[in-house]
């Protein structure tokens, strides 16, 4: 009977890793995170011992779904050779939510569930230094609602700074967010893989994150010495080190050329599933192997 008290001690999650012929995580980094008991939710023992089973493939997104040649929903489509063009999508999403229109003043944005998961007790810790800057903020997502009451505060004291959006009721209005954003920001928490930052840089909007699950294994930190990296990351789950990692972002904007070419690399990183699915069929051989 469901009101059975023993009914709470039963873990099906625990079950199916004992039982499983094969054990994967959506992120190579996430499989390593959820060995320690930070991360393993108490199963970071029961983990171990079959740590031979474990194995860690990052997710992909659709490529023909999120496509900045195609997508309708944008003001006017684009590719990693036309990134000119987010200019013209920048200026339409300003109209569009009520903001200024300002082409160098850059947008930070972030579209997800709005819970503490996601960051959004550091996003709010630092929002008041945020505000100052010289930027314009876009947040996007439903979820907890004593984040989006604070959220709606801020959006109604700093009109032109920052918009909160419930994506319920703009659900047409995600991908031109990422089109007409320069920066996204995701300081998860916890992040086994995450997709909102593949999507982003698909469309040429360079994330902001922190280096954990998923998001340590899509977002390589840029280095302007080496122009390598397509986004910026920061390790410590705490206000100073993220306010700090954007401020880095806001810096290199600055430069029109370094800026330009992050923004290719990132549209140029491949995040489709075409990788994803053939390792995934690999490990299904694997399981089906070990079965015999």
């Amino acid at each position: 009977h469901l009101d059975d008290p023993k009914i709470e001690n039963i873990n099906f999650a625990k079950r199916a890793i004992l039982s499983a012929d094969i054990i994967n995580a959506v992120s190579e980094q996430y499989r390593e995170e959820i060995l320690t008991k930070k991360f393993g939710q108490d199963l970071h023992r029961i983990l171990g011992n079959r740590r031979d089973k474990l194995f860690g493939i990052i997710n992909g997104i659709d490529y023909k779904k999120y496509n900045p040649e195609n997508d309708k929903n944008l003001f006017k489509n684009y590719n990693y050779e036309k990134t000119h063009r987010k200019k013209l999508n920048k200026e339409y999403l300003q109209k569009k939510v009520g903001l200024p229109v300002d082409l160098e003043t850059p947008i930070i944005a972030l579209t997800s569930r709005v819970t503490f998961q996601k960051g959004m007790d550091l996003i709010l810790e630092i929002m008041d230094q945020l505000i100052k800057l010289d930027v314009q903020i876009i947040i996007m997502g439903d979820g907890d609602k004593n984040y989006i009451t604070e959220l709606k505060k801020y959006n109604k004291k700093y009109p032109k700074k920052i918009v909160w959006l419930s994506f319920k009721e703009n659900p047409k209005l995600e991908t031109l967010i990422y089109a007409g954003s320069d920066i996204f920001l995701l300081p998860s928490h916890h992040e086994p893989c995450g997709i909102n930052q593949l999507i982003a840089m698909r469309y040429g909007c360079i994330p902001v994150v922190r280096k954990v699950g998923g998001l340590y294994d899509t977002v390589t930190n840029f280095n302007p010495k080496t122009k390598r990296g397509t986004g910026f990351n920061f390790a410590n789950f705490d206000k100073y080190s993220l306010f700090a990692t954007i401020i880095r972002a806001l810096e290199n904007y600055q430069y029109e050329n370094i800026w330009r070419e992050l923004i290719i690399r990132a549209m140029k990183k491949s995040n489709s599933w075409e990788i994803p699915a053939k390792k995934y069929v690999a490990l299904y051989k694997k399981a089906l192997k070990n079965d015999k």
